[in-house]
């Protein structure tokens, strides 16, 4: 009986693990040629690729952005978005970050762990 219950307990952590099959997800984004100061970035699969799997987001601060390993990104085809931070209320507009239209791209991500480069076109 201890054997069934380790196996099933086994089973069960590499379940709720993902078997180790994402990958960290890092990079760079910036604007005109300088880094965002804020932002959000969203990596989804590219729904006409057979990539599957969930997506994951993260903050963009001083143009930088981290999508850690337990997010189960896997290597494949993908939608990225990067949206500005979104205005709070009582928010002093001189020290806001920058608004600017949503955009999006595709992109692959590979096993190698590569980083991100991406510039958002200031139009």
């Amino acid at each position: 009986m201890n054997v069934v219950r380790f196996l099933c307990l086994a089973g069960l952590t590499l379940a709720l693990s993902g078997c180790g099959r994402g990958v960290p997800v890092t990079g760079t984004v910036t604007r005109g040629g300088s880094p965002l100061s804020a932002g959000l970035i969203t990596i989804e699969p590219d729904a006409s690729s057979d990539t599957k799997g969930t997506g994951a987001s993260a903050l963009i601060r001083d143009g930088k952005f981290e999508i850690v390993k337990g997010k189960h990104l896997v290597p494949g085809h993908y939608v990225v978005r990067v949206s500005p931070e979104t205005l709070g209320s009582g928010m002093d507009l001189k020290t806001a970050p920058p608004q600017f239209k949503p955009w999006e791209s595709k992109v692959e991500i590979s096993s190698d762990e590569q980083p991100m480069n991406l510039e958002v076109p200031m139009k």
